[in-house]
């Protein structure tokens, strides 16, 4: 699960997926390559909610949720990842910056997918597919590295044991998780959120209307660890969260806002 806030840009620095919702079976059509509207296609075909587990399917269908307000959003961002290294002369900070865009598109019943596609500046390429609840709670995941060369499996929660819809206070999705052709894990894992402050979401970036809440979430592992911190802006009006940072035991990844465009 610790990948599955990154983005694609932590893809680059680590393909450990350790503690991430269970996998199911990767279609014979993912496409390793492609142009984003490849990607597209794909992502309209295999997130969406007839492509969850039947299990977690329920769980969705049974909370009855209204959709998000908005057909597609449209997000630029610079996303930073700084990690300690040793040296000769003791740890020292590394930084790598990568340029991504990242697509939210309504999914109906309260669900998100997402697309980032994100570039280094050597022309290395990933792209981060997604299906979640309002931004922050994950049901499917896919990271395709541009010279991978097959895509790797969907990882998927397989069934749910806690699902809270409210949008403050605190919340928690508890799951379990499978690789594909395997069992469940015998423990399940958590995404634990508490909502902070508020403040307007222009302070984000000017062409963000209305207010933002900040969500501080730990995902923790089948074996209680937390594996991860990460910071969501929930954006009220248009009911979806945008990711900020993400913070491991070596690693920082921070996302700045450059262009918001809802269409």
């Amino acid at each position: 699960m610790a990948a599955a806030y990154a983005g694609t840009a932590a893809s680059f620095q680590s393909a450990s997926q350790a503690g991430a919702p269970g996998s199911a079976p990767a279609p014979a059509s993912a496409p390793a390559t492609g142009s984003p509207a490849e990607h597209a296609g794909y992502l309209a075909q295999h997130f969406s909610a007839d492509a969850l587990n039947p299990d977690v399917k329920a769980v969705v269908m049974h909370a009855n949720l209204a959709p998000v307000p908005f057909g597609r959003i449209v997000v630029r961002t610079r996303e930073q990842v700084t990690s300690a290294q040793a040296g000769a002369q003791g740890s020292q900070a590394a930084s790598s910056v990568y340029a991504a865009q990242i697509t939210y598109e309504n999914a109906g019943q309260g669900l998100v997918r997402r697309m980032e596609v994100m570039q280094t500046d050597k022309g290395d390429s990933a792209t981060r597919l997604e299906l979640s609840y309002r931004g922050y709670f994950p049901f499917l995941t896919q990271s395709i590295s541009s010279n991978a060369q097959e895509a790797p499996p969907i990882v998927g929660a397989r069934k749910v044991v806690r699902f809270d819809t409210q949008t403050d206070g605190h919340m928690n999705f508890t799951y379990f998780y499978g690789a594909p052709g395997q069992d469940m894990s015998a423990d399940p894992g958590q995404v634990v959120c508490d909502a902070g402050k508020r403040y307007a979401a222009s302070q984000l970036n000017a062409a963000i209307q209305g207010q933002a809440l900040e969500l501080d979430c730990q995902l923790i592992d089948e074996n209680g660890g937390v594996t991860s911190k990460v910071t969501f802006a929930y954006l009220d009006k248009y009911q979806v969260a945008l990711l900020l940072r993400v913070k491991y035991p070596d690693s920082t990844l921070d996302s700045t806002i450059e262009d918001f465009r809802v269409e």
